[in-house]
């Protein structure tokens, strides 16, 4: 069994998503969705750097928290004539929930293309799997899985369409789905 995640732990869990997102205050991102049961915001850093550093908090309204640290190597790029934006690196996760707590870091990445046939419209999605050699508490492993598409409907703000799911394995050996839905949302480029 997994050694639980001390008061000490999650508060420092707490204070790094604070520290990254005050220190992400000059970001390139900032989005907000919402779906019918949760809320996420996250802040970037800008598309332009090598590195993207992220931060990303979502309540779910059963009292579900579910944090994010990311970390990627980026590049953008052309496909077939349409610009792409593609990273691969870390997601780290933190869960809270009641009695339950969980901590992984996730491996994976993301990717975005801009459809140059219908200008402003972009799609793209993400996978991170944490497996069990790097969760830690009530976890055994780690899902995170998005789809979405924005729009801009200026140069520096989109809407956005999407799904989102979020999975964790227990160690008691049921599956814990802790956010599996569709969600609306804005995105600010700074």
């Amino acid at each position: 069994m997994k050694a639980p995640i001390s008061h000490k732990l999650s508060s420092a869990l707490t204070l790094a998503c604070a520290v990254a997102f005050s220190a992400s205050a000059q970001a390139g991102d900032f989005e907000l969705q919402l779906s019918d049961d949760s809320v996420y915001a996250e802040v970037s850093s800008p598309d332009s750097t090598p590195m993207r550093f992220s931060a990303g908090y979502l309540y779910h309204e059963d009292s579900r928290n579910v944090m994010n640290l990311d970390f990627h190597a980026q590049n953008k790029s052309s496909f077939q004539g349409n610009d792409t934006h593609v990273g691969l690196g870390m997601k780290g996760i933190g869960y809270h929930e009641h009695n339950l707590d969980g901590l992984g870091m996730g491996l994976g990445g993301f990717g975005e293309i801009e459809l140059n046939q219908v200008p402003g419209l972009s799609l793209g999605g993400s996978l991170h799997y944490s497996p069990s050699i790097l969760t830690f508490s009530d976890v055994d492993d780690f899902l995170w899985l998005e789809a979405y598409s924005n729009y801009a409907v200026m140069p520096n703000a989109a809407v956005q369409f999407g799904y989102r799911y979020i999975k964790a394995d227990m160690e008691e050996g049921k599956d814990r789905s802790l956010e599996s839905s569709a969600f609306l949302g804005i995105r600010f480029q700074f």
